[in-house]
């Protein structure tokens, strides 16, 4: 039954109950015919003694009895004050000679009529063969209570209780018929608008649609209750769709707001389930959202972070650390803020990448370090003469001019040092009014002069692949030191004269220029420093050219400022190949 429709189990509900209603009805019919039946004889009885009662003796009572045979039943007794028979019709007949009127009998009707004023019973007679409906009821005769029973045979109270039941179950299933037809187009009526709505939210139900679509109930008054009850369900619906909308919608700023940092947002529950991880902290922690999302956070092997949340957990606090930790062989180091939530469901741990500032202030301290350093030594040097020559004022003029000549070097050498600092602040300072149309083969033809009066036996070669004017936007003086830098330093590295290739080629938005030698090349492991502050590969060497270690940074932050870039490829002993890249405009690319 429980797989049944809403209509068929009301349906059958009543059905049952109007079955047992009819089977309950059933035992009281019986009684009520049997009651009827009582009545009746009590009121033949009544009429009966109405006729006898006024008699003046017992033999004109008798007589008067017998007269009235109409409504004498199957049998008829008068029973005196002191239960004897005054008269029975078939008391002699049953008995014969032993009837007398001082035969005194014991009936349970007639004791009960004694008792109460009516008595009936249902008893058996042997002396007949059958069973009777004995039915006893007093009257008053001369002052004596009298009592006069009948009889009835109970086969003609038998039939007429067959006929009757048969009548009451041919109605009862007449009825029941009438009653399950009606019953059924009356709950096929009533729960017709409740189908409607069921069908109408089964594709809700089923996630077949998002939304809880709109309940269209046709019935014959929209404003019943199916139909008040359809449009209470449609204005919920539209008012739980617009706060899903609205949720949905808000979920999803804080979504994009929560992507978009630039910190690592990761969210966990009371229990260090992870409930949320933005993008950044996955790149910061190199794991996967699969891998970490609904798992506990020790999945993600970062002692550091599950130590930090279990405190913030504990102690009900914010709490905060920095970590440096590997990911994909690089040092990062993070800032780490472990916040609970209000309600005590779980804490926020946000990582903030600080490499960069980590390396910025690294740098600024090397930098720091290497120009003190730079400057230092030639100033050492510079003192050391110069108390030399305090020192002998009478020194040979030989000396004194070689001493003379070493200082010169070291100032020279301090000069340089400090030109290219200034260069530096001069490019990281570079603004747009300084801007302007340049042509990239002019401004690389002044370089190879300018290299060429130092290197006279240098073989310098110019190559350009466009075909046409190599115009863009830029600085015109930054850009020539860059070609300047580079070129030189191609002469400057290579044994004996120098073979510098320099080519210009088109990429549509961008050009890009090759510096290639085939002079001493560049170790492998010094590549990837080699455009750092200070930084060369063979110190004394870089100190006999006069190199003060800023050239190829000067060169890496002129292509910067132009959004650009410059890398090298160099195989040692066979050359290196310096590839500077510029957009023709000054402007990020999307």
């Amino acid at each position: 039954m429980f797989n049944l429709s809403l209509r068929k189990k009301i349906f059958l509900s009543y059905l049952v109950l109007f079955t047992v209603f009819v089977a309950l009805m059933f035992p009281f019919s019986n009684y009520l015919v049997k009651q009827i039946i009582i009545q009746s004889m009590d009121d033949q009885v009544t009429e009966l003694i109405d006729s006898i009662k006024d008699a003046p003796d017992h033999e004109e009572l008798v007589k008067d009895l017998k007269a009235e045979k109409p409504l004498i039943f199957f049998r008829v007794g008068i029973i005196t004050d002191e239960n004897k028979i005054l008269y029975d019709t078939h008391m002699k007949r049953v008995i014969g000679a032993e009837f007398s009127q001082d035969y005194v009998v014991d009936h349970p009707e007639v004791n009960e009529a004694f008792e109460y004023g009516t008595g009936y019973s249902e008893d058996y007679s042997g002396r007949l063969g059958q069973k009777f409906a004995y039915f006893a009821k007093t009257f008053d005769f001369h002052g004596k209570t009298y009592v006069l029973r009948t009889a009835f045979p109970f086969q003609h109270i038998e039939a007429l209780l067959i006929d009757f039941e048969i009548g009451f179950l041919t109605l009862g299933s007449l009825g029941l018929l009438l009653f399950s037809i009606v019953t059924w187009f009356a709950i096929h009526r009533l729960t017709r608008p409740i189908e409607n709505i069921i069908e109408a939210i089964r594709p809700y139900q089923e996630g077949r649609s998002p939304t809880i679509p709109a309940i269209e109930i046709h019935t014959t008054n929209p404003q019943d209750e199916f139909g008040r009850l359809a449009l209470t369900l449609n204005s919920l619906s539209e008012k739980v769709r617009r706060q899903i909308d609205q949720l949905v919608e808000e979920r999803n700023e804080k979504e994009a707001i929560l992507q978009s940092l630039g910190e690592g947002v990761v969210a966990v529950d009371r229990n260090m389930h992870v409930t949320y991880v933005n993008t950044m902290a996955l790149q910061l922690l190199n794991l996967r959202r699969s891998d970490l999302v609904g798992f506990d956070f020790s999945v993600s092997g970062q002692e550091a972070c599950e130590k930090l949340l279990k405190e913030c957990h504990q102690e009900d606090r914010p709490a905060a650390t920095s970590i440096q930790l590997k990911n994909g062989g690089q040092s990062l180091f993070l800032d780490l803020m472990a916040v609970p939530i209000r309600g005590k469901h779980g804490m926020i741990l946000v990582l903030q990448d600080k490499t960069e500032h980590h390396k910025i202030a690294q740098m600024r301290k090397d930098f720091v370090d290497n120009a003190s350093h730079e400057l230092k030594t030639p100033i050492t040097i510079m003192l050391g003469y110069a108390e030399t020559i305090d020192d002998n004022p009478e020194m040979p003029k030989e000396m004194l001019k070689k001493i003379a000549g070493t200082i010169m070097n070291n100032a020279r050498r301090m000069n340089n040092v400090i030109q290219d600092l200034l260069i530096l602040s001069d490019v990281e300072n570079l603004p747009e009014s300084r801007l302007d149309e340049v042509e990239l083969e002019a401004l690389i033809n002044q370089s190879r002069d300018t290299v060429m009066q130092v290197f006279k036996d240098a073989t310098i070669r110019i190559e350009n692949k466009t075909g046409n004017p190599a115009l863009m936007h830029g600085d015109q003086y930054l850009l020539e030191l860059a070609f300047n830098n580079l070129i030189n330093n191609a002469a400057k590295y290579s044994e004996g004269a120098a073979d510098i290739s320099v080519a210009i080629e088109d990429f549509g938005d961008y050009f890009e220029i090759s510096v290639a030698d085939k002079g001493i090349g560049i170790p492998e492991e010094d590549l990837e420093n080699l455009f750092q502050r200070f930084y060369t590969v063979d110190k004394a060497h870089s100190r006999k050219k006069g190199g003060s270690g800023l050239g190829l940074s000067i060169v890496q932050t002129i292509a910067e400022k132009h959004f650009g870039t410059v890398h090298v490829k160099s195989k040692l002993g066979e050359g290196s190949v310096f590839v500077l890249t510029l957009p023709k405009f000054r402007e990020r690319k999307a």
